[in-house]
């Protein structure tokens, strides 16, 4: 089927870049709709299924830029056990590329009944789509996510992921079992997300977020799941986060340096602190292995040799 004949629904809630990526959308794609401040990932998602005309329906983050040629694909859908397809997005402030921000085709009546989110009655369904069955991911990342666009916005991304990585299949496991039981991958992202950010304006703040996620879901009390709560999520940065930005970031690396060394002391996991200049050597870096990955890698095998 061709992804074109979809639906594009584009979901925001609060986000500073949002009206300037929906603009960038509807230029690409004039007849895409938005759902804009609904609370809750199932609510909101619900909400984009019952806007949409076609079975299946593409969704769009709001912090999302996305590359035209994603309109171009021509997918075999034939798989009746997939509900929902999913493409990386390739993160601007560390080059991560993943199921985070990405494009997804969701299947129209699958949505309406799903139960994720505030809605879910599952343990690993509380704060994330990707462990619901029928979901099927592809490498290929078409957009990319933006999330610098203020302060709040760069520590809620980090702090989400600094939540999220740490958990097995969507659920908290013991501090001392993540270097053992977490998948390598995430505890990847969760090194990029927590170290490379202070080259780009606000980036630093997703670097703190991280490591304040990471730290009060895995070494404190709070309840990991509220992660999916923006509002909560809110109210946290304004205790932790807003009095760093109300005097333009003073004491907020010694803040990060503590939180690393709560986070080596807790989990054992050791991050470095990047400055501007070797965060952005790191980001560059990064991108010219993906890109090499991409390219020299799978170039065809000479038949000569």
């Amino acid at each position: 089927m061709k992804v074109i004949e979809f639906d594009v629904i584009f979901l925001s809630y609060d986000e500073p870049n949002a009206d300037v990526h929906y603009a960038d959308l509807c230029n690409k794609v004039p007849w895409a709709k938005r759902i804009h401040g609904i609370k809750g990932s199932d609510h909101a998602h619900k909400a984009a299924a019952n806007l949409s005309e076609t079975d299946w329906f593409i969704t769009v983050d709001a912090d999302n830029i996305v590359d035209p040629r994603f309109f171009n694909i021509d997918l075999d859908m034939s798989d009746p056990k997939i509900q929902v397809y999913g493409w990386c997005g390739r993160n601007a402030i560390n080059g991560l590329r993943y199921g985070n921000g990405g494009l997804k085709i969701w299947r129209k009546d699958f949505v309406l009944n799903m139960k994720t989110h505030e809605n879910s009655n599952s343990d690993r369904g509380q704060v994330d789509f990707c462990w619901e069955d029928g979901y099927r991911n592809f490498p290929l990342a078409f957009s990319e996510s933006i999330v610098t666009g203020s302060p709040f916005q760069a520590w809620r991304a980090g702090f989400r992921e600094g939540v999220k990585m740490t958990l097995l299949d969507g659920v908290k496991v013991p501090p001392q079992e993540i270097q053992e039981r977490i998948w390598w991958h995430n505890i990847h992202r969760l090194r990029m997300w927590s170290t490379v950010g202070a080259h780009e304006e606000n980036g630093i703040y997703a670097v703190y977020g991280a490591r304040l996620g990471t730290w009060m879901a895995n070494c404190t009390q709070w309840n990991y799941v509220d992660v999916r709560d923006f509002e909560i999520l809110r109210d946290i940065y304004f205790q932790y986060g807003k009095p760093y930005e109300d005097v333009n970031g003073d004491g907020l690396t010694d803040e990060i340096k503590n939180l690393g060394e709560k986070i080596k002391m807790g989990l054992g996991l050791d991050w470095p602190l990047l400055d501007a200049q070797q965060s952005k050597f790191t980001l560059d870096l990064y991108n010219e292995t993906m890109n090499l990955n991409d390219t020299y890698f799978k170039m065809p095998v000479p038949t000569n040799v």
